[in-house]
């Protein structure tokens, strides 16, 4: 008699493996907002970090020269007949501080203040910034720091280049010349902005509520927000390139139509994001003040109107940008 029992393997049906599925997607499906969120801290307090370091290497640079640096240096006569902004009183243009060469940045004048000095010391700042090499052959523009790259961009570091000689590294952070690039129409009100040198003195709006530096990522084509140098767009005041305004002009022209501070896209064909402060974070931007620290500003600043000057309507973010124009602040 044969006793043998067969054995039957069984395996999962159909329907018991659609549902272990569904499962699994709605785990992933809650898991994944948890992750994005907390790399998104992570990537919102890197970003704080970084412009805290820049926060203190413009200290420095005013403890040394007594005043902040310009947003950018360039001449009065260059390009085209609108004139320019003289370098300060009494600093010679050639070799002399505050003034330190056509088109250099900010970035650059505080640079030896956060531990980039052999890149200060590469350049020569009484030429132009640009086809200035290195002993590899590339140029000393295209030099790049991570303290000014947003962990937020997914591009990371990165370099405009349209062939060696016009190499430059970008920046996401650009300096804040107050309501815009022009001291015609009252822009130019802020501490960084073309050929300035303010000093902390100066600042009666306190520099705890008076704006140095904002986040603006470089235009998807990185032609906009470049590190070292920049010119920006004419009339060559270094705007949408090293600095901006908080209601900064869009087409170079004082009192022409202005933009201002709300949520921008890498989907920009035209390149009209460049001229607003906007961030990779939701929600709004991390921005450096006069006293060093950092604060997170929601779009909500971009509309809020807080009061008039010359009959022109004040926003939060044009009261904060002002260093002494005496508005009444209170951060969203």
């Amino acid at each position: 008699m044969d006793t043998t029992v067969a054995r039957v393997r069984r395996g999962f049906t159909l329907i018991e493996l659609l549902v272990v599925v569904a499962i699994i997607a709605i785990l992933i499906g809650l898991l994944l907002p948890a992750v994005q969120q907390v790399r998104e801290a992570a990537a919102r307090t890197q970003c704080i970090n970084n412009q805290k370091q820049l926060g203190l290497a413009l200290h420095n640079y005013h403890d040394v020269f007594g005043c902040f640096p310009s947003a950018c240096q360039i001449g009065q006569t260059w390009y085209t007949n609108y004139i320019r902004p003289a370098p300060p009183s009494g600093i010679n243009p050639a070799t002399g501080y505050p003034y330190a060469g056509p088109f250099f940045s900010w970035t650059y004048q505080i640079s030896q203040y956060f531990e980039q000095g052999n890149v200060y010391n590469l350049f020569n700042n009484t030429q132009w910034p640009w086809w200035q090499y290195q002993a590899n052959g590339q140029t000393i523009n295209s030099i790049q720091v991570k303290i000014m790259a947003c962990p937020s961009d997914p591009r990371g570091a990165l370099i405009w280049d349209q062939g060696q000689s016009d190499a430059s590294a970008i920046s996401e952070y650009l300096a804040v010349n107050g309501r815009d690039q022009f001291y015609e129409d009252g822009g130019q009100n802020g501490i960084l902005y073309v050929n300035s040198s303010v000093s902390i003195v100066t600042i009666t709006d306190g520099t705890s509520n008076t704006l140095l530096v904002g986040e603006r990522p470089p235009s998807i084509d990185l032609l906009y927000g470049w590190m070292w140098a920049g010119s920006g767009d004419s009339p060559y005041y270094g705007a949408t390139d090293v600095n901006l305004g908080t209601s900064e002009v869009t087409d170079g022209v004082p009192n022409g139509p202005r933009d201002f501070f709300r949520p921008g896209s890498f989907i920009d064909p035209g390149n009209l994001h460049r001229f607003h402060f906007w961030s990779l974070h939701p929600g709004g931007a991390n921005f450096l003040f006069g006293d060093g620290g950092v604060r997170f500003i929601t779009y909500s600043a971009g509309t809020q109107f807080v009061g008039t000057y010359n009959g022109v309507q004040l926003t939060l973010m044009d009261a904060l940008a002002s260093r002494a124009g005496g508005e009444p602040v209170s951060l969203p």
